[in-house]
Parts: structure tokens; C-alpha cells; sequence
């Protein structure tokens, strides 16, 4: 059963990172200050090596993390009567709720903003900046999960439901796709738009650490830490070091020589 969720996840991640793709090459917010090909190329290689990598983590600590959870009814849902819908809607809050601290925590912590920080290097914004994470962050993340499976309690279908979900809002919200004013402020009432993320991504600090909503947006109207940077500021994204947008090499190494 998880080989074919697992699966079904992959594809679900291919197939929507490719119609942002095409959405945005017709309907792109801002110019490209950057080649896309390059673009491509370069954060395609990054995903391509932490997907091999990650195969481990899965294998060793996520997958056997689900599988004890649900075989010995371990977490808090697992106590308790709901039924399994019920069930669903509460792991997919929590989840979603949990993934907003640690994002909080990823910029707050100076230890893991090293690795996360290798994700605010570029210095655009496209959806194949959605590929683009240090291997530390993703194996961090990935102990995280295995900490939240066992306290929540999670099912297995609605944990790798709730990954699919989650990346392709990942997706999404990193893709330049124009969208309209009337229709973005709709929308972003209740999930993560492109706009709304790209505040996030700005140089300037006081928006950059603010926006950490993965997919729904109360938790930052909850939580205070919801900021609108200007046009202005939103033209103007990455981190103070412009150098290091590109190289493999030089992305890997970041954490470790700051």
C-alpha cells in the first residue's frame, strides 16, 4: 500500500510541476533575471540527488515511523473514537499547523536557517524554486515527520495525502504566475498564493521572516506573522549574497561556512 501511495505521489508531483511550468510561461508575474533553462537544469539536479538521498530517511525512519504507528494504534487519534473522517480533517489541521512552526522554526533557529537558507538564495522565483533544498534540511524534516507520525497518530493514506497536498501548494505558491488582484486577495483568504509567498522571499528581512504558511494562511493571521511587502519589495528577492544562486558545489557547502 505505500509502494502505490508513494507512487501516486510522484507522479501527482511530476504532473503538477509541470503545468505550473506552462502556466507560468504564459502568465508570468515578474521577468526572469535568469535563464530557465539554467533554472531548470540546475534546481532539477538538486531535486534529482535529494530524491536518491532521501530514499534512505524514507525507507529507514518515515515508512517504519507509519507502519508501527498504525500496527500498535500509537498517537493521540489513535486514543480516541472519531471515525476516520473526522480523523483525516484533525491529522491534515495538525499537519498542517505543525509544518508552520517548523518552517517558523527553520528561520528562527540559527542552526537550521543555515540549511533552510540555501532555499532563500535564489534570487527569483519560479516553481522550480520548489526543488530547491539543502539535503540537511530535507533529513531534519524528514526526523520531524517521524515525531509528528508518532504523537498525532496519523493513517497512512492521509500522511502521504497530505504530502501531496503540501507539494503541490509548494509548487504553486513559489510558481510566477500572475494572478489577478481581485482574484489573488480571494484566494489568499484561505490558502498560500504566489503573491502572498513572495513576500517571503524578499531580501528584506522583516517579510522574509514572516509568511511561514505552507497551505492554509490562518495560522499566520493566528500566529501574527503575516506581513505584505510593496511591489517594490517583492522585486526584489534572495538574501543579501547574490553570488550564490548557482553552483552545486558552493549550495552544499553553504550551511557549513557561514
Amino acid at each position: 500500500m505505500i509502494e502505490l501511495l508513494t507512487n501516486l505521489k510522484l507522479i501527482f508531483f511530476v504532473m503538477f510541476f509541470f503545468l505550473m511550468l506552462i502556466i507560468e510561461s504564459y502568465y508570468p508575474e515578474r521577468k526572469w533575471s535568469s535563464g530557465r533553462i539554467i533554472r531548470l537544469g540546475f534546481h532539477g539536479l538538486i531535486a534529482l540527488i535529494n530524491t536518491l538521498i532521501m530514499r534512505v530517511p524514507t525507507l529507514f525512519l518515515v515508512v517504519p515511523a507509519l507502519l508501527i504507528t498504525n500496527e500498535n494504534k500509537y498517537g493521540l487519534l489513535n486514543s480516541s473514537e472519531y471515525n476516520f473522517m473526522t480523523k483525516a480533517l484533525l491529522s491534515l489541521l495538525l499537519l498542517d499547523l505543525a509544518f508552520y512552526w517548523w518552517h517558523r522554526i527553520n528561520h528562527t533557529v540559527g542552526f537550521f536557517w543555515r540549511f533552510h537558507s540555501v532555499h532563500h538564495l535564489d534570487t527569483h522565483l519560479d516553481v522550480t524554486t520548489s526543488l530547491r533544498f539543502h539535503i540537511g534540511e530535507l533529513i531534519f524534516s524528514s526526523m520531524f515527520k517521524v515525531i509528528l507520525i508518532f504523537i498525532i497518530g496519523i493513517p497512512i493514506s492521509i500522511f502521504i495525502f497530505y504530502e501531496i497536498i503540501l507539494s503541490a501548494c509548494n509548487q504553486f505558491h513559489h510558481s510566477n504566475i500572475r494572478l489577478s488582484e481581485k482574484f489573488n486577495l480571494v484566494l489568499e483568504k484561505f490558502i498560500v498564493t504566489p503573491k502572498y509567498h513572495t513576500n517571503h522571499h524578499t531580501v528584506k528581512k522583516a517579510s522574509r521572516e514572516a509568511n511561514y504558511s505552507s497551505i492554509l494562511t490562518i495560522w499566520d493571521k493566528i500566529f501574527f506573522t503575516y506581513i505584505d511587502a510593496t511591489k517594490t519589495e517583492r522585486e526584489y528577492l534572495g538574501l543579501d549574497d547574490r553570488d550564490k544562486e548557482f553552483g552545486l558545489i558552493n549550495n552544499i557547502k553553504h550551511p557549513f561556512i557561514q
